[in-house]
């Protein structure tokens, strides 16, 4: 059963490693592409007023997110203060940065959220991994909404954008089915079969207590049509922080493209082929943004300069966590008292 057991580990690892070897080999592909003098010179002159706007516009998008997410808690019977929420949301997002696949992040806010609310960590996983899965939902369907008007475009070629219509209309029906799947009894029982055969019986607890968790969730329509609007909402300032980007760089491109790229570059980004989409990110923004004319340099630092400004932002969830370490040892050292 150990050996049965240390399989997936090694497995993940490999999986990681090629993540790695491909992040690495496409920055090596852009190394040879970009001008980066040219793009430095881009960095050194943006408009600081406008990365101020977008650094304020994305963190009114993540406060967004964290209503989202407070929904799904409370629905749950978690009852945290909202202002929680919005930190453990930043500190999720501060371990994004560091941890593949943003394992780190939602590993983060289901550790806080048990703990603030003393439930299980099941529980809490429940909702973190359905506001997960309705955030990519809406950016699909986003994605195949804001692609339709681009296919009149005449500076763009028809049968390439149609493919890439094609493939967000694929991602959007493949999320569709996976929260459907969530709440399926029948595919979890499969699921638990499949585990037992490769040795991994022993995860059927946590499933069925995560399907009960879920059940909660089911028949409650037009909450998950409020967090549905709500995930577009946040998906569209997150276009927005992109224009307001180009435009601290001076970048001359329509804001219709930005609401036809952006969605498309976010389900390219997404896709498990680098390590937290990096070279991923930039070589598709690159290859998107050239269609219109913007040449690789300034498409290079568009995708960069945004990167760095959602950086900026999550460090807030740095601070939040540093602070809070004093806090969180003295209250280990206090014993509790037994209930009367």
């Amino acid at each position: 059963m150990a050996a049965a057991a240390g399989k997936p580990s090694v497995k993940t690892a490999l999986v990681l490693g090629l993540k790695i070897v491909a992040s690495i080999a496409l920055f090596a592909w852009l190394y040879r592409k970009v001008d980066w003098v040219n793009a430095e010179n881009t960095i050194v002159h943006a408009r600081l007023e406008w990365l101020g706007a977008a650094f304020l516009l994305l963190f009114t998008s993540n406060v967004g997110g964290a209503l989202q997410w407070n929904r799904l808690l409370r629905a749950a019977g978690i009852d945290i203060p909202f202002w929680k929420v919005l930190s453990y949301y930043h500190v999720g997002l501060f371990f994004n940065n560091f941890l593949p696949a943003n394992v780190g992040g939602d590993f983060a806010r289901v550790l806080d959220a048990s703990r603030a609310s003393e439930v299980s960590r099941t529980t809490a996983f429940s909702t973190v991994l359905l506001d997960r899965m309705i955030g990519t939902v809406a950016l699909g369907a986003l994605a195949v909404l804001t692609t339709l008007p681009g296919l009149d475009d005449s500076h763009l070629n028809f049968r390439m954008l149609l493919g890439l219509w094609g493939g967000a209309l694929v991602f959007f029906t493949f999320t569709c089915l996976m929260l459907w799947a969530v709440f399926h009894p029948k595919l979890l029982a499969a699921i638990e079969g499949l585990l037992g055969r490769v040795g991994l019986g022993q995860l059927k607890p946590a499933l069925d207590e995560l399907s009960e968790r879920l059940a909660m969730f089911r028949g409650q329509r037009r909450m998950f049509m409020e967090l549905f609007a709500i995930a577009l909402g946040v998906q569209v300032m997150r276009i927005g922080v992109h224009v307001l980007v180009g435009r601290a760089l001076g970048l001359t491109v329509p804001t219709a493209y930005f609401f036809l790229f952006v969605p498309l570059l976010a389900v390219i980004v997404s896709l498990p082929i680098s390590f937290n989409g990096i070279g991923v990110r930039e070589g598709a923004g690159i290859w998107l943004f050239g269609l219109v004319g913007l040449g690789q340099a300034a498409a290079f630092t568009l995708q960069f300069t945004t990167y760095l400004v959602a950086f900026a932002v999550s460090l807030i969830g740095g601070v939040v966590f540093l602070v809070r370490i004093p806090y969180r040892r003295a209250e280990s050292r206090t014993p509790r008292r037994p209930e009367e």
